[in-house]
């Protein structure tokens, strides 16, 4: 396995600085609990996957590979749409996107992949 370091605090520490927020600000919009989000800052602690699909469900202009990894742009089409409404996104489709960056970055790793080829393995033996 990779030596992978997680820094996706540093990420999420740089959306809030450019979107001009403060740590309980951003906490309040993507509805997490009080100083989470600056605790783990603070701890350069990683993030549960339902903190950073609330992040991505409460700005889904962030591009999910980026967040996740720190490839590509922090914005999708490079565009940054903090200032147009959400409704104007169509969420089936950001949800889609990131589904399938995430079976991309899953699949990249070998552990992961053989995992999964074992799962469905066993599932189609049933």
């Amino acid at each position: 396995m990779s030596d992978f370091v997680d820094e996706t605090y540093k990420r999420v520490e740089e959306v809030i600085n450019y979107k001009r927020l403060n740590i309980r600000s951003f906490e309040e919009i993507i509805d997490v609990s009080n100083n989470s989000i600056g605790t783990a800052i603070r701890r350069k602690s990683s993030f549960k996957s339902n903190v950073l699909n609330k992040i991505l469900h409460s700005f889904p202009e962030i591009n999910p590979t980026w967040l996740l990894t720190g490839k590509g742009e922090m914005f999708l089409n490079n565009i940054d749409k903090a200032s147009e409404p959400a409704s104007k996104y169509n969420l089936l489709d950001i949800k889609n996107k990131v589904k399938d960056n995430l079976i991309h970055l899953l699949l990249e790793d070998k552990e992961v992949k053989e995992a999964i080829a074992t799962q469905v393995s066993e599932v189609l033996k049933k």
